[in-house]
């Protein structure tokens, strides 16, 4: 039953009549929580995306990540995020601001997985900023347990 419903929400918010819109989306990752098993010394992530926006709360998006750590690594990423449908409450009564979970994975040496939650602000019509937050579940010890603080910009 589960696999129904989820197959007719994404079937409803990818329908050929729900014209969204495309966006570059770039995002900084800074790691504030590791385990103390963790190897290496990945600090952070920087992430060029392109993100696709339905107007029906949902976006997905899909890109590159460069990853800091012991050395420079490079890989490839894909997610989608549920927003809130209405703004949760808007910044000095101008700029809309919802909230957004999310799930992707990170193509690396190792696979990560990670579950995301955050705001995103509407500055104008087409220039958005996300804060968000990410904990990455992995095989891989450089990123098992991997908490991150980013901020995205999105025009």
């Amino acid at each position: 039953m589960k696999k129904f419903v989820t197959a007719a929400l994404l079937a409803g918010a990818t329908s050929a009549f729900a014209a969204g819109q495309f966006s570059p989306l770039f995002s900084f990752e800074g790691v504030f929580s590791k385990p103390t098993t963790a190897t290496g010394t990945t600090s952070s992530f920087i992430n060029a995306s392109m993100e696709y926006t339905y107007p029906r709360s949902l976006s997905v998006y899909g890109g590159v990540s460069f990853i800091l750590r012991d050395s420079f690594e490079t890989g490839g990423h894909v997610g989608m995020r549920f927003y809130t449908p209405t703004p949760l409450f808007y910044v000095n009564g101008s700029a809309p601001v919802w909230s957004y979970l999310g799930a992707g994975v990170n193509v690396l040496d190792d696979v990560a997985f990670y579950p995301e939650a955050g705001f995103r602000i509407g500055l104008t019509d087409d220039t958005r900023i996300d804060l968000f937050m990410k904990v990455y579940n992995s095989n891989d010890t450089a990123y098992d347990r991997h908490a991150t603080i980013g901020v995205g910009l999105t025009f």
